[in-house]
């Protein structure tokens, strides 16, 4: 779905996936994940690299996997590399980010933990490969505890060190729609939250909105009922009648759903829609 959007946004850098090496390419092979990497390949140009899935013992079997993303680091026939995670939207080009000053790794913060922190996020990581530094990663994933995660290690390794991307505009959560105060976002007390501002400016979109499930599985209309944003006091108005924050919010796993499940269809049932 990356790649999709990527391709509608004519961006210029080449497109590589990792995927489990298990995984087959054979053109007789009909299963999903075969299907979808033959795709990725011939309608969005993906570079295809087989990689063995960094799995271990966790206490949350979400980020069990999520060691995998810094195999980047051992990507090193890029001189950079653009980690996004899956469960994000692209919304504006991202290909600026390439012309960052020279960084073994770049990154935003995570800023809804707040600023005295300094905690960065890992849904979006500008990666500078090379083999002292996958050594340096390698190293931590294996002796990492079973409460250490990608996170924690990015934030181990390069804290002191990481360029900072700014969050705004670079990287927003699908939760701040959820919030009542935005200072973290925004960045001062003064400014005043407009989602339609926001979401105009904006170029990278991360769910997270616990307990909601991640996008490709469906809530329960109980859990999006309580856990969805409330409409907002309309000062022309004078009733909560600013809905903008839920319909955006709700309209971000709508998306995801359509473009998923187009993306799922057969090619020439694909290109129909």
């Amino acid at each position: 779905m990356l790649f999709e959007r990527l391709h509608r946004l004519n961006s210029k850098p080449d497109r590589v996936m990792m995927y489990p090496l298990e995984f087959s390419l054979d053109e007789n092979n009909v299963g999903p994940e075969s299907r979808l990497l033959r795709k990725a390949r011939d309608e969005y140009n993906v570079k295809l690299v087989p990689i063995q899935v960094q799995s271990r013992a966790s206490g949350d079997a979400t980020w069990a996997e999520s060691f995998t993303k810094l195999l980047a680091f051992n990507q090193t026939q890029y001189h950079r590399v653009l980690n996004l995670d899956s469960d994000s939207t692209i919304l504006q080009s991202l290909d600026e980010l390439f012309f960052m000053p020279p960084c073994p790794l770049a990154l935003p913060r995570a800023y809804w933990l707040g600023p005295n922190e300094r905690v960065q996020s890992s849904q979006l990581l500008l990666i500078q490969p090379s083999h002292f530094e996958f050594g340096r990663i390698t190293t931590a994933i294996n002796n990492a505890s079973r409460s250490e995660y990608d996170m924690e290690i990015v934030n181990t390794l390069y804290k002191d060190s990481a360029l900072i991307i700014p969050h705004r505009p670079w990287a927003i959560l699908t939760g701040e729609f959820r919030g009542e105060i935005h200072r973290k976002y925004l960045g001062n007390d003064e400014e005043v939250w407009n989602p339609d501002e926001v979401l105009r400016e904006a170029k990278f979109l991360h769910f997270s909105d616990w307990p909601v499930p991640k996008p490709w599985i469906k809530a329960t209309q109980e859990v999006i009922e309580q856990e969805q944003p409330r409409c907002r006091f309309n000062a022309t108005s004078g009733q909560k009648d600013d809905c903008r924050d839920r319909d955006y919010w709700l309209g971000f796993y709508a998306d995801f759903a359509k473009r998923r499940a187009v993306g799922a269809l057969s090619p020439h049932l694909s290109d129909t829609n």
